[in-house]
């Protein structure tokens, strides 16, 4: 996921395990995805998404 995320171009990265499950995606402080309310992972084409590139 790191990976890809700097193959995008955001240069602020940082993954902290959280509870068995978790899965949040915040960008610049904001919340942008989390798994707790959609109940799955989100695909890579959502992630792009979320990163605004």
């Amino acid at each position: 996921m790191r990976d890809n995320l700097q193959k995008l171009g955001a240069a602020d990265i940082e993954l902290r395990v959280g509870r068995s499950g978790q899965f949040d995606v915040t960008v610049d402080g904001t919340l942008k995805y989390t798994r707790s309310k959609t109940g799955r992972f989100p695909t890579d084409d959502e992630v792009e998404d979320l990163v605004g590139t």
